[in-house]
């Protein structure tokens, strides 16, 4: 039975710790451009995109495996990132009219931000 609380109280402090240790992080969505163009998150992290743009958007994941939006001007959407998931992104509202690629790119990135 001790052996079992003290399993569970290992539980409950790691689980506190990955909780605590995540950070909170912003993108704003302007018109021509992601604020930061890369941003460095870890495993766990909560990042709210924010459009200041005076019109909805959408963003989408370069491998299409998320999207969010619309979103409205002034508004936000806050997702939580995980290891793996899609860290390139596009504005799908914002495309060439020459050759259908995206205009506007962002990028989040799970390595470690460099010193410079």
């Amino acid at each position: 039975m001790q052996r079992m609380m003290q399993i569970g109280a290992v539980m409950a402090t790691l689980t506190t710790a990955t909780a605590v240790s995540a950070a909170e992080h912003e993108i704003l969505i302007l018109p021509d451009a992601y604020f930061p163009s890369i941003l460095y998150i870890d495993d766990g992290d909560t990042v709210k995109f924010t459009n200041l743009t005076g019109s909805e958007h959408n963003i989408i994941a370069k491998n299409s495996s998320w999207t969010i939006g619309p979103i409205a001007d002034q508004a936000s959407f806050t997702m939580v990132m995980e290891q793996g998931t899609q860290t390139t992104f596009y504005d799908a509202d914002a495309v060439s009219e020459e050759d259908g690629s995206f205009l506007v790119e962002g990028r989040m990135s799970f390595g470690e931000a460099p010193l410079d």
